[in-house]
């Protein structure tokens, strides 16, 4: 869909004309040849509009994104959603397809790493984990200008903790916690990020066994987050873990057979207990 015919959607659904689209902030011929896809908008104009109308700009940008992202990203992110599935499904012919097709990808070498350990986690041979494809992905995430802002980087690191040393990974985890905690202005995509980094941490050193340094500090992180429907599932991640570290395993069962009961099977079919 392109930005004319969301434009359109968005219009049409608000019974509005296109003079009432405007609101003035671009002459009606111009606005009708958006629509027509004979013109284009400028971001500025775009926003205003939708901002005008109250549409919501997520949403909008969700609709067109595949027309404004090269067919090699469209293809990944079909790939990861696949992928997902897959392993929340445990099938594991699908997943080794799905990486098949990952690893024929032009480009996309994070989206590759990510792939390769999750699947080698997914069949318990990260053992097998070659030792060049270990400093290759540690080499890539080191290579990462102020990785803490960066989404790929934060990413590898999400899914990608035990290619790391364990003095490596609690160096950069408490890196991160703590850039994240001087000031409490970031984007909420970002605070989800290193929610997941911290919800990944907890698993793998839970399940690998590992004492690792910034256990609380990634549990104090999930529970000071945000208390609004977004953050609801950290939370239970939170006191789920919580229950685990301190040894209350029946609570933590309890914790997983209610979501279970509720539907949310899928989502917590990795935590085992």
């Amino acid at each position: 869909m392109t930005i004319g015919e969301a434009l359109k959607r968005e219009r049409e659904s608000l019974g509005l004309t296109q003079e009432e689209m405007t609101k003035n902030i671009i002459q009606k011929s111009h606005y009708s040849k958006i629509e027509r896809n004979i013109e284009g908008i400028s971001a500025d104009s775009l926003f205003k509009i939708l901002f005008a109308h109250h549409i919501d700009v997520d949403e909008f940008l969700e609709s067109i994104k595949d027309t404004y992202t090269s067919k090699e990203d469209v293809k990944a992110g079909l790939l990861e959603k696949r992928m997902m599935n897959a392993f929340n499904t445990s099938n594991t012919e699908a997943v080794k397809k799905c990486l098949a097709e990952i690893l024929e990808l032009d480009e996309n070498l994070i989206f590759k790493y990510r792939a390769l350990i999750a699947v080698a986690t997914f069949d318990g041979n990260l053992d097998q984990l070659s030792e060049n494809t270990r400093k290759n992905i540690v080499k890539k995430f080191n290579d990462f200008n102020n990785w803490v802002e960066n989404i790929d980087s934060l990413r590898l690191l999400a899914n990608c903790m035990s290619v790391f040393t364990q003095a490596q990974l609690d160096n950069n985890i408490d890196y991160l916690l703590n850039y994240y905690r001087k000031k409490d202005d970031h984007p909420e995509i970002k605070i989800e990020r290193v929610a997941i980094i911290c919800n990944n941490y907890l698993y793998y050193c839970y399940y690998s066994d590992v004492n690792g340094d910034n256990i609380k500090k990634c549990l104090d992180y999930l529970k000071n987050l945000p208390k609004n429907i977004h953050f609801l599932f950290y939370h239970i991640s939170c006191n789920f873990y919580t229950n685990l570290f301190n040894g209350n395993k029946k609570e933590a069962i309890d914790i997983k057979e209610s979501l279970c009961k509720w539907g949310y099977e899928n989502r917590v079919k990795s935590w085992k207990v």
